[in-house]
């Protein structure tokens, strides 16, 4: 039973309770005491943390409507709180600067959404939103009486019944204003319609509610494999039908709830939006909604929908695809990611084989073996590939961790600076340069192998990221924002210059050997490996495939290890520019 047939039932024996005449019981007072009991059951449903829509609502457990209720905390936690007109912040000590950044945000989301549904707070205006923010999911879930997961705990949970956000504080400046503001609309768009969950009208479906939350979430700020992942479907005609949409779970789904209310906002306005979800509200997922609001059927939205999509996405449709000349580097292995070599006859990659998380493996002239068994988000291969840095949340926050090749050791890592997320080891072998959180964006510092601060190399209010070493040890390429796109920057010991500015995303470069610096190159979805040289700034594209390429890596003799998408996966191929001698 759904608990808003629960209530509805509940509702309608206790009108029947209060419709008895006075002597139909000698026993009054005990009517009285049930009639208390059932407004407290329905007061309980109300506000019950079991009522959940989607994944908006609730975790697993409704463990979060018991922040504040310390645990067995690692840290004496003690909440702060940072009041606006719109927003109330709770926060730890140690996130005020955190928290600062996270009210800017905040204020963005407001101003970007409000006012498209200010018409749904004409009699009850929205209260003050209450944020409650963590540093990690340790605090996350030792401010909980509960036994959650850690990597069950999710980066964001709008409890739009009672209009209160719960948010880890992510990786980037960018993941942080995604995650904010997705979930800020979810309170604003549902907010209004709270007592209509748990009445018997209509719902909206999870492409709406997740779309909006997509669509106000600015470009940059999106996970942008969804849109990739979007591309690949359009071009294999795998998109999902509106009612499987009713749903949306993975990447895929997000993006086609994204794209959708994208293309209904273009075509029919941004007030459509706030029709279509009102209207669900009261007729559901018919086609009397679309008639009403759109003037056409669920069918014909989406057919319309499928063609505005088969022409946005052009860019690499005649290309040949990666499958038409290679195959993958190793067959099954699951999901597979970021392959680097380790010494000559072995390479290191990421893969889901034996979890559902992302492992460290060992490729070693055909054999492979397995290194890590927690969840592992970067890493970095010393230059004799004898050991291994990487960085992993299996404590609830990230962590820096040495791990020997051959023993398979892994031992903690003494960084002095907190909330590491990325790590690169330099040629020479003597330092390293790692990118940190500490202030709300990523900055990039050097660190001796001892775990020691020795320069900062960026600390700018923008996200700097993705460190590689030239193969003199002396400069790095990283990257930053640049008008919008991801551009790359070079650091030469002293001081910082940008290297691209053209209007495309350049992200995930690697300085190979040859002295040229191989990076992802594009938008929109389609991403191909390019290479530039380091003083002339000249770009040229490499690869000619139809597919997404992803974190490519220049082996010697030319060849190139890339992380390919095709068809809902990620696996590495080994290929050429030149073209394949052989095929594999």
């Amino acid at each position: 039973m759904r608990p808003d047939e629960g209530y509805t039932r509940a509702h309608a024996r206790f009108r029947a309770r209060l419709q008895r005449r006075p002597e139909e019981g000698g026993a009054r007072r005990t009517m009285g005491k049930r009639w208390f009991l059932w407004l407290l059951l329905i007061f309980v449903l109300i506000n019950s943390p079991f009522l959940s829509h989607a994944a908006i609502e609730l975790t697993n457990t409704g463990a979060e409507y018991h922040f504040g209720q310390v645990k067995s905390p690692p840290r004496p936690l003690e909440w702060r709180v940072l009041k606006d007109t719109h927003f109330e912040i709770y926060f730890y000590q140690g996130l005020e600067e955190v928290a600062l950044r996270c009210r800017s945000i905040l204020e963005e989301a407001y101003n970007r959404v409000y006012p498209d549904f200010s018409g749904f707070f004409t009699i009850n205006r929205l209260p003050p939103v209450r944020v409650i923010l963590f540093a990690s999911r340790r605090d996350f879930q030792n401010a909980e009486a509960t036994g959650t997961p850690l990597t069950a705990t999710p980066e964001g949970v709008a409890h739009f019944l009672v209009g209160r956000l719960a948010v880890i504080c992510q990786p980037t400046l960018r993941d942080l204003r995604g995650v904010l503001i997705h979930e800020v609309t979810h309170i604003i768009t549902l907010h209004p319609f709270r007592n209509r969950f748990l009445g018997s009208g209509g719902q909206p479906p999870d492409w709406l509610v997740e779309g909006l939350a997509e669509y106000y979430t600015p470009e940059e700020s999106r996970f942008p494999m969804r849109e990739g992942a979007l591309r690949d479907a359009v071009f294999r005609e795998k998109l999902t039908t509106m009612d499987q949409l009713r749903s949306v779970r993975g990447n895929l789904d997000y993006a086609q709830a994204w794209a959708l209310t994208d293309f209904i906002a273009r075509e029919y306005g941004n007030r459509s939006l706030a029709e279509l979800l009102k209207e669900f509200f009261i007729n559901g997922d018919r086609d009397l909604t679309y008639q009403k609001v759109l003037g056409l059927s669920r069918r014909e939205l989406w057919e319309n929908w499928r063609a505005d999509l088969q022409e946005r996405y052009q860019a690499g449709r005649d290309a040949p695809p990666i499958t038409s000349q290679y195959e993958p580097w190793i067959a099954g292995y699951g999901q597979q990611m970021r392959a680097v070599p380790a010494g000559e006859g072995r390479i290191v990659f990421l893969s889901s084989h034996q979890s559902k998380y992302f492992d460290l493996y060992l490729w070693e002239r055909g054999k492979i073996r397995r290194l890590t068994e927690e969840t592992v988000s970067a890493y970095t291969v010393s230059p004799d590939g004898g050991e291994i840095l990487f960085i992993s949340d299996k404590e609830g926050e990230n962590l820096l961790y040495r791990l020997e090749t051959v023993t398979g050791r892994i031992t903690p890592f003494p960084l002095a600076l907190g909330n590491p997320v990325e790590v690169a080891w330099s040629p020479t072998g003597e330092r390293l340069a790692v990118t940190v959180n500490t202030k709300g964006d990523t900055d990039i510092y050097l660190i001796s192998l001892e775990g020691e601060v020795l320069a900062c190399v960026t600390g700018g209010e923008a996200d700097e990221m993705s460190p590689s070493w030239a193969p003199d040890g002396e400069r790095l390429v990283y990257v930053s924002e640049q008008a919008g796109f991801d551009q790359l920057y070079i650091w030469d010991g002293k001081k910082n210059r940008l290297l691209t500015s053209a209007g495309t995303h350049h992200r995930e470069p690697v300085w190979g050997e040859d002295g040229r610096i191989y990076f992802t190159f594009g938008d929109r979805g389609y991403y191909r490996t390019a290479v530039v040289d380091p003083d002339e700034g000249k770009t040229e594209v490499l690869s000619p495939f139809q597919e997404t390429l992803l974190e490519s890596y220049p082996l010697p003799g030319g060849e190139i290890l890339s992380t390919v998408y095709r068809d809902g996966t990620y696996k590495i191929y080994r290929w050429s520019p030149s073209g394949p001698e052989r095929k594999g």
